[in-house]
């Protein structure tokens, strides 16, 4: 009988054990305005900052979310998605125009066309999404070295 009595506290510290041991782990929320897109292949880490665009082009008014690489990547200096929706509508109807890739010189940016956006409400007045594209040598003045934008993310960033 003593035998049991001293087993019974090693049997139930083990129970213990295993029981933290497999109970799921909270995954941690990226931190706001933050994004990051694969370019070919390669992921690159940036800031995220939205902007709204103080005019219209062609009579469309475009915000823009620029991401912008931390540090600098692959030459890439910063990631432009280009987005519309008619005034007044609410944030959530946001479309994709186009994204742009500029490089370190800020000179002519390489354009894509989106081939999937999302847009998810976060809170109060703050979004996050999801985004895709290729390379659109039509419209790009340097149809350059790129090819594909893939898993590209972005964090609670303020419209």
């Amino acid at each position: 009988m003593n035998v049991r009595l001293l087993a019974t506290p090693f049997v139930a510290t083990a129970l213990l054990m295993s029981a933290f041991g497999c109970s799921k782990k909270e995954e941690a929320s990226p931190a706001p305005n933050t994004g990051s897109f694969q370019l070919d292949g390669t992921t690159i880490s940036c800031q995220a900052k939205a902007t709204r665009s103080a005019g219209s082009i062609g009579g469309t008014f475009y915000d823009f979310l620029d991401l912008t690489p931390t540090p600098a990547a692959g030459g890439v200096g910063r990631l432009r998605l280009s987005l519309y929706k008619v005034p007044g509508s609410p944030t959530s109807t946001y479309l994709l125009h186009n994204l742009l890739v500029y490089t370190g010189g800020n000179g002519s940016p390489y354009n894509f066309a989106g081939t999937s956006f999302t847009l998810t409400p976060t809170g109060e007045g703050s979004f996050s999404g999801r985004f895709a594209g290729k390379v659109s040598a039509s419209s790009s003045s340097i149809p350059g070295p790129y090819t594909t934008i893939t898993n590209g993310v972005f964090t609670t960033v303020q419209f």
